[in-house]
This record gives C-alpha cells, structure tokens and sequence, in this order.
C-alpha cells in the first residue's frame, strides 16, 4: 500500500479478528474467511447494496461498473466488521482486503484513490 497507515494486515485490527474469529475453523487472512466473498465480491450482493445505498443517500456517482463495485465493497466490509459507524467515521481497511477488491474490480489504468481521513 502507499502510505504507511493504509499497510496494516488483518490481524492487526481487532473488530477484523473478532469477525475471523467466529468462524469453527478461523483463517489465517480474512480474504479466506468463508463469508468474504459473499459480503465483499459477489457482484449480486453489490447490486442489491447499491439499491439500498441508492435509497439512502442517491445515487453512487462513479465513473463504471468496477469503481462503482469496489467502492460497494469497501462499504460492505465496514459495514460486515464495524457495523455503522456514522456520515464523518472512516477506517482503514487491512491491506490485503484492499487487494482482493482490487483484484475483482480493478481499475483499468491502475489508478486507485485510497484512504482519506475524515475532513472535520
């Protein structure tokens, strides 16, 4: 990752290992947690996140599909470990879920935005 605070492993934030932990058989990297891909990739599950998005707060203005996933995504995973956490509450998520994202909806010139701190 760029920046030093957006390197941070799965095993360093505590609502992640809770949320690994659950499981009869815990990963070893939440990207194996067999309830990631469900929450995180499925592009199903991210239409349906956006309608709900999309009632909430409008329409999620991305430039194509992958943008528009990835940032579902990003949401979704929060959303699956912290619960709601308020309009101005950011976190950053681990590295490696970052990756996977990137991976499944990457951005074809390679340019992705990253974290950005609350601006209060």
């Amino acid at each position: 990752m760029p920046t030093e605070e957006e390197n941070i492993c799965c095993k360093e934030i505590q609502k992640v290992v809770k949320r690994m932990m659950e499981v009869p058989d815990p990963p070893t990297c939440m990207v194996e947690h067999p309830g990631f891909e469900p929450n995180c990739l499925n592009p199903y599950t991210l239409q349906n996140i956006n309608n709900i998005y999309r009632a909430d707060y409008g329409p999620v203005r991305r430039r194509n599909e992958e943008e528009r996933f990835r940032y579902l995504a990003y949401r979704s995973f929060v959303s699956w470990c912290w619960g709601y956490l308020g309009r101005s509450v950011r976190v950053v998520i681990p590295s490696c879920v970052v990756n996977r994202i990137r991976l499944q909806f990457p951005d074809p010139a390679g340019q992705y935005v990253g974290f950005r701190p609350p601006l209060d």
